[in-house]
C-alpha cells in the first residue's frame, strides 16, 4: 500500500509528459540547453571541479528538472540567478566569457518564458513564432546597447557614488521592460 502512494504520482507526471507537444519539447530543451551552456561557460575548470562549483552544478541541476517539469514554475530564475552569482564572483572574468553566458541565458529564458505561456498539449503555428520573434527584438536591442555601454566604460574609474545611478538604472529597464495587466 505505502509503496502504490509512492509509485502513483510519479506514473501520473510521467504520463502528463507523454502528453506534452513536440513544440513544448522544442521550447524545453532549448532551455535546457541555454541554461547547461552558461553553466559550462561558467565554470571553463570543470562542473565539478570543487566543493563550490559541485554545489551550484547540484543545485542549477535540481532547478533545470524543476523547470522541464513545469517550464511556469517560477523556481527558474533561482537556478539563472546563482550562474550569475557565480560568475560574477570570479576575478578573472573576461568580457567574451561573460557575454556568451548572458546569451546562454537569454536562450534559455527566453525559451522558458515562451514554452510558460502556451499550453503544454498545443501547437505554435509559424505566426506565433514570428510574433514572440518580434517580441524579442526589442530585448536584443537593448542587450547590443548595454553590452557596448559597458564595454566603452570598462576603462573608466567610477566613485562608489556611481552605485545610486547604476541602481537606478536596473530599475528603470526593469520597469521599462516588465509587462503591464490592461487597465481595461
Amino acid at each position: 500500500m505505502r509503496l502504490r502512494s509512492l509509485v502513483d504520482p510519479i506514473a501520473e507526471t510521467l504520463l502528463e509528459l507523454k502528453k506534452v507537444s513536440s513544440t513544448q519539447w522544442v521550447l524545453r530543451s532549448a532551455g535546457l540547453l541555454g541554461t547547461v551552456l552558461a553553466l559550462l561557460l561558467t565554470f571553463p575548470d570543470g562542473l565539478l571541479a570543487h566543493l563550490g562549483t559541485t554545489t551550484v552544478t547540484g543545485v542549477v541541476a535540481v532547478v533545470l528538472v524543476v523547470q522541464v517539469l513545469r517550464p511556469d514554475s517560477d523556481l527558474g530564475i533561482v537556478g539563472h540567478g546563482i550562474i550569475v552569482l557565480a560568475l560574477s564572483g570570479q576575478a578573472d572574468l573576461s568580457v567574451p566569457r561573460a557575454l556568451g553566458v548572458g546569451l546562454a541565458l537569454l536562450l534559455a529564458h527566453a525559451a522558458f518564458a515562451l514554452a510558460a505561456t502556451i499550453p503544454a498539449h498545443g501547437l505554435l503555428t509559424g505566426s506565433a513564432w514570428r510574433l514572440g520573434g518580434r517580441r524579442l527584438l526589442p530585448v536584443l536591442a537593448l542587450i547590443v546597447l548595454a553590452s557596448l555601454l559597458v564595454l566603452a566604460l570598462a576603462r573608466v574609474a567610477l566613485g562608489p557614488w556611481m552605485l545610486v545611478p547604476g541602481i537606478l538604472a536596473v530599475v528603470m529597464v526593469f520597469v521599462a521592460l516588465s509587462p503591464w495587466a490592461d487597465s481595461r
